[in-house]
């Protein structure tokens, strides 16, 4: 019930605060959102991102491009370099692909030549030449090489050594080749008259190598050992045929992409290359070629194109009516010499109508809606995004703040999300962000596939653009300013699972700790058990290797979970008995906790527990029995006392008459003697029933135990001359001081004394002896009282404490049978102890009270 109190009181505090840093919050949120409109207004106005051949490429536009037409514009004419790099790569490729234009699978492809296209290559070396669909096909499917060993006899027959092989000029793609023949037994030599191999001399050693699997032959029919003579020829032609077929293969999809992206129908983009070897001119172009010369090709562009760039190094001239510089496409081709002469003539051109949707068609429609409000923007985008950090630094020194509740107390006020897990905010946090990069990324690209004029596009964007900014404003916000209200309520750590871990292994050492005795017994056992296993299986395993790791892992974990579960019952016994000692003890009270025990455990606590309900239900009947016992007694004895009282007033009345008759006088005195003797019962009675019953007031204060013995020596020394008996007090030291009410411990020496004259041996000693005893609590005062007794004692110490036991059961002496248990009720009540011991006819009564210390003694 308080704590709902509590909550409703937080409530309404959070009520009031919420509605004005509401307020602030819906205005940064606001802010924020203006600043992301606005500039993404400003971006969209200012750059434009455009489909390239392979990836989106963007391109800002420059501020001095505001009152020129696009195609005067640095946009433009970076499209129009970049695309020119394009058609120089593209004329490349397709020299490697094509025949007279088209696309030929049977072109004779020399593998070392290709290999080293753009470092060049020797006059003279050792080649061999594929048709090129079977070069991709081959880096399509693989390379395949096989480890084998050979000796020198099948290493000289595997690299055909007996062949006569002689080195000849020939023109293949503007490289040389390795010519043979088959006559067997010659040597072999080169051109120089250099022995390379004589079958006189074959390879003596034998040698491991790898051997590439001829999934295709070469133009010959031949495969690459045919053509070597070492093995470090093989490997050479081994490796420039991969790297050949592998370079064919990435350049044939290169070619295929720039075929679909420059076709005519796919660009506005128009180009010429024109390239020729000897009294042979090829021009590689998107459109259909009228006549191959370069005047005709300058006219058909100028024609068809209202922008132009022609590049002829030939006739030393460079035209264009664009921006691009003529080291563009001299830098370009300088990087493919290998695939064009130094003449080569670059015509290209853009068809200004831009009738096909290219990157020239995206960039111009763009262009056209150049924002003419830039600056204003960013001034208006510089402000918003001021006010918003300003706002941010308010409401962080306002969030979390302390605030004074109605009863008084400062408290920072929790929200629901403060008391998540630190570690599950955390990720809760990265997720959300990931999210929202995810969504902007892909609404981005949404925006690019669904607008395509940007005039149409621009209200959806700008729309999106702050509903994006509102999501991310408010997210950043609830992450943010619950890690603020962590730190300053001080729960950033007290409420993480690392903490809360922390805890947990601190209760569990503690447990174990607590359980020591239990945790070696259970886990020392266990543990050897569990090792003993594990080699057994370890043995197993390096013996059959049947025996999986993830065998290994659960046997390991079934180990760990029978070692808890024993631990658990273990650690649940020890509660039990722990409890079964406590009861014992006399703590009926007590009850085993059953939380976590299970099975056997579980019934017997709780048939303990039923027990000590038993138990405490006896024992609460018992001393109501007792309270009855003890209320009765009081009350009887207060009804005698009246009666009691008359009697012996009328008794010392009768006492005092002049009354002669001797008979009668022996009568009163009977009569005062009895009465005497049942005041002394009854007042015994009231007394034992206020101590059992717990209704007496004990005053405490400094109390010199030598000295209240010689006080009562002197009040009993007739007494102890009536009954002849000798009280010998024998102290160390001069004072004995101790705390205790003065009326009640003089009531205990005073039975002590009387308990004495009834039943000590008349003509004896009493010995009374007071020393300073050590013990675990203290220094302790003795005082031991000793006297013969007159008649032997049947019983035992313990019981003469007892109420109404008597060592004379013949009862012929005076006595309620209450002095002994009077006095050890009061020695307990002051914090002492009374002990009876009987040994044959001595009886020695021990007290003991704590001894007041002198520092003690000098406050009190």
């Amino acid at each position: 019930m308080k704590k709902e109190n509590e909550e409703k009181k937080d409530k309404k505090v959070r009520k009031k605060k919420k509605g004005a840093l509401g307020t602030l919050h819906l205005f940064q949120h606001i802010c924020f959102a203006g600043a992301a409109c606005l500039a993404t207004v400003v971006l969209l106005s200012s750059f434009v991102t455009v489909e390239g051949r392979k990836d989106a490429e963007t391109f800002f536009f420059d501020m001095g491009d505001t009152n020129t037409e696009f195609e005067d514009s640095m946009v433009f004419n970076k499209l129009l370099g970049r695309d020119i790099s394009d058609i120089i790569c593209y004329g490349a490729i397709r020299s490697q692909m094509e025949t007279d234009g088209k696309f030929d699978p049977k072109k004779v492809i020399d593998v070392t030549a290709f290999d080293n296209r753009y470092s060049g290559i020797a006059g003279e070396y050792i080649t061999a030449r594929y048709y090129l669909e079977d070069l991709l096909k081959w880096a399509q499917y693989g390379f395949e090489t096989e480890e084998t060993y050979m000796t020198g006899e099948e290493a000289d027959q595997f690299l055909s050594r007996t062949r006569e092989v002689t080195y000849v000029e020939g023109n293949v793609d503007g490289g040389s080749y390795l010519n043979t023949d088959l006559e067997q037994k010659v040597r072999v030599v080169d051109v120089s008259g250099n022995v390379l191999s004589d079958p006189e001399n074959p390879i003596r050693d034998n040698v491991t190598v790898n051997i590439l699997k001829n999934r295709y032959h070469t133009v010959d029919g031949k495969n690459i050992e045919d053509y070597v003579s070492s093995w470090e020829e093989y490997t050479a032609l081994r490796d420039h045929v991969q790297s050949a077929a592998e370079d064919l293969l990435i350049n044939y999809n290169e070619y295929l992409t720039y075929q679909d992206y420059y076709d005519s129908g796919n660009s506005n983009f128009v180009y010429f290359v024109r390239r020729t070897t000897g009294d042979q001119t090829v021009v590689y172009s998107n459109e259909n070629i009228k006549n191959k010369s370069m005047d005709a090709l300058t006219a058909q562009l100028q024609e068809e194109c209202s922008r132009y760039l022609i590049y002829d190094p030939q006739n030393m001239s460079f035209i264009t009516n664009t921006k691009v510089q003529e080291k563009t496409p001299r830098y370009v081709l300088n990087g493919y010499s290998y695939a064009y002469p130094d003449d080569t003539q670059i015509l290209v051109g853009v068809k200004t109508g831009y009738k096909e949707a290219d990157a020239f068609q995206t960039a111009k429609n763009a262009y056209s809606q150049y924002s003419p409000y830039l600056w204003q923007n960013l001034i208006w985008i510089v402000l918003l995004g001021g006010l918003y950090l300003l706002l941010m630094v308010v409401l962080t020194a306002a969030e979390g703040k302390a605030v004074m509740l109605e009863n008084g107390e400062k408290k920072v006020l929790l929200k629901w999300e403060d008391k998540i897990p630190t570690e599950i905010m955390l990720v809760l946090a990265v997720v959300t962000g990931e999210l929202l990069v995810i969504l902007g990324y892909q609404g981005n690209r949404l925006l690019k596939t669904v607008t395509d004029e940007f005039a149409e596009g621009r209200p959806l964007t700008c729309g999106l653009a702050l509903l994006y900014a509102l999501l991310v404003s408010g997210g950043f916000s609830f992450f943010y300013f619950s890690l603020v209200r962590r730190i300053k309520a001080g729960t950033l750590w007290k409420d993480s699972l690392l903490a809360e871990l922390v805890r947990i292994s601190r209760r569990a050492g503690s447990y174990l700790y607590g359980h020591a005795n239990t945790t070696l017994r259970v886990l020392i056992p266990s543990g050897v058990l569990l090792m003993a296993v594990l080699i057994s299986i370890l043995i197993a395993y390096r013996a059959t290797a049947g025996t999986t790791v993830v065998l290994i892992l659960m046997l390991i974990l079934i180990g760990i979970l029978v070692i808890i579960s024993l631990l658990r019952a273990a650690v649940g016994r020890d509660r039990i008995l722990t409890g079964i000692k406590k009861m014992n003890a006399g703590d009926m009270n007590y009850q085993i906790p059953e939380e976590g025990l299970t099975g056997d455990n579980l019934v017997l606590a709780r048939e303990v527990n039923h027990i000590g309900d038993g138990i405490r239900e006896a024992v609460a009947i018992s001393m109501k029995d007792e309270r009855l016992k003890a209320d009765l007694i009081t009350n009887v004895s207060h009804d005698i006392k009246t009666p009691l009282t008359s009697i012996i007033n009328y008794v010392d009345l009768l006492k005092r008459e002049n009354i002669e008759d001797e008979k009668v006088k022996e009568y009163i005195a009977v009569l005062d003697a009895k009465s005497q003797r049942l005041k002394q019962l009854t007042d015994d009675l009231v007394e034992a029933s206020k101590i059992s019953s717990g209704n007496i007031i004990l005053h405490f204060e400094r109390i010199d135990l030598i000295e209240l013995l010689h006080q009562s020596i002197g009040e009993f020394s007739e007494k102890f001359e009536g009954r002849g008996l000798i009280p010998v007090l024998r102290t160390e030291n001069g004072s004995a001081c101790i705390e205790a009410d003065s009326r009640r411990i003089f009531r205990v020496i005073e039975n002590l004394f009387s308990n004495v004259i009834k039943y000590a041996l008349p003509g004896t000693r009493v010995y009374i002896d007071v020393e300073d005893k050590n013990s675990e609590s203290g220094t302790l005062v003795q005082v031991a009282v000793k006297n013969i007794s007159e008649n032997p004692v049947s019983v035992s110490g313990d019981e003469l404490t007892e109420r109404f036991i008597r060592g004379d059961e013949s009862r012929t002496t005076e006595g309620s049978g209450l002095g002994l248990s009077i006095a050890k009720n009061l020695t307990v009540a002051m914090k002492g102890q009374l002990d009876v011991k009987v040994d044959g006819d001595l009886f020695k009564v021990i007290l003991q009270f704590p001894k007041l210390e002198e520092q003690k003694e000098t406050e009190q």
